[in-house]
C-alpha cells in the first residue's frame, strides 16, 4: 500500500544507506532468497515478520528469531527515527516543528 512511512523507508534505504531499492510484486518462490521480511506503518515504522507459511507447498520460510528485527531492518528503523527525533539532520525538510 502507498504510505509516507513506506516511501520514507525506501528513500532512507537508497539515499542514506546506499541500498538498491525495488518496488514490485514478490512471488512466493523468491521467499527462500530473503534474509529479512518486514511490515511498515506509522506507529511501528518497520516490524519484522518472523515466518511465512505456505501450506500449499508444506513449506515455512523463517526470517526472524524470537521476533527480533535483523540488521537491515534495524538500520532502517534507527536512521528514520533519528531523523524524526532530530538526532540526525533532516536534510529534506520532512519535519515540521509546531510551537
Amino acid at each position: 500500500l502507498p504510505s509516507i512511512t513506506r516511501r520514507s523507508l525506501m528513500y532512507v534505504a537508497e539515499h542514506y544507506l546506499g541500498m538498491e531499492v525495488e518496488h514490485r510484486p514478490v512471488h512466493k518462490d523468491e521467499l527462500k532468497d530473503f534474509a529479512e521480511v518486514g511490515l511498515c506503518g506509522t506507529a511501528a515504522v518497520i516490524s519484522p515478520i518472523a515466518r511465512i507459511d505456505d501450506p500449499e507447498m508444506g513449506k515455512s520460510y523463517v526470517f526472524s528469531q524470537n521476533g527480533q528485527p535483523g540488521p537491515i531492518s534495524t538500520q532502517l528503523y534507527t536512521k528514520l527515527r533519528n531523523i524524526q527525533y532530530g538526532i540526525e539532520p533532516d536534510t529534506h525538510n520532512w519535519i515540521t516543528i509546531i510551537d
